[in-house]
């Protein structure tokens, strides 16, 4: 299975995205393509003492981000170039199997109805969130 991932969505990233897509890489063996500035990705991966892509990591560059303020309905004609944008496209496009992101959650859904496309009769894209609760269970 190969994923693409938004390596500049989320509270923490790139940190928190490269570091857990580094540690799946080696537990799981499937195959990441992060997204997202390269010279970013690359420091925090040194930060975090890999010097190094590993086996079944690929990088992919995208210049800009999305942040949580931009427009959602605006972001893939505002930011063409961003690590979103770019791994929805990747995805529509056959170079993943899964798209992740922990970015802007209005900017994803669209992202993903414009690249990827609706089933057949259903007229909204649906989330599926996962939420941790503070006595270590898991909701979604």
């Amino acid at each position: 299975m190969k994923i693409i991932l938004d390596a500049m969505g989320g509270d923490n990233a790139p940190d928190a995205v490269v570091r857990g897509a580094l540690e799946a890489a080696k537990e799981f063996g499937v195959q990441i393509v992060l997204v997202g500035r390269g010279a970013d990705i690359l420091a925090s991966m040194k930060a975090q003492g890999w010097d190094t892509l590993p086996d079944g990591v690929e990088l992919a560059n995208a210049e800009d981000v999305v942040d949580m303020h931009c427009d959602p309905a605006a972001v893939v004609k505002q930011h063409p170039n961003s690590s979103l944008v770019l791994g929805a496209r990747m995805l529509a496009q056959g170079g993943g199997d899964a798209f992740i992101s922990a970015g802007n959650t209005g900017a994803l859904l669209t992202g993903a109805t414009l690249y990827g496309g609706r089933i057949k009769g259903i007229r909204r894209g649906a989330l599926a969130p996962v939420m941790p609760c503070a006595n270590g269970q898991v909701r979604s």
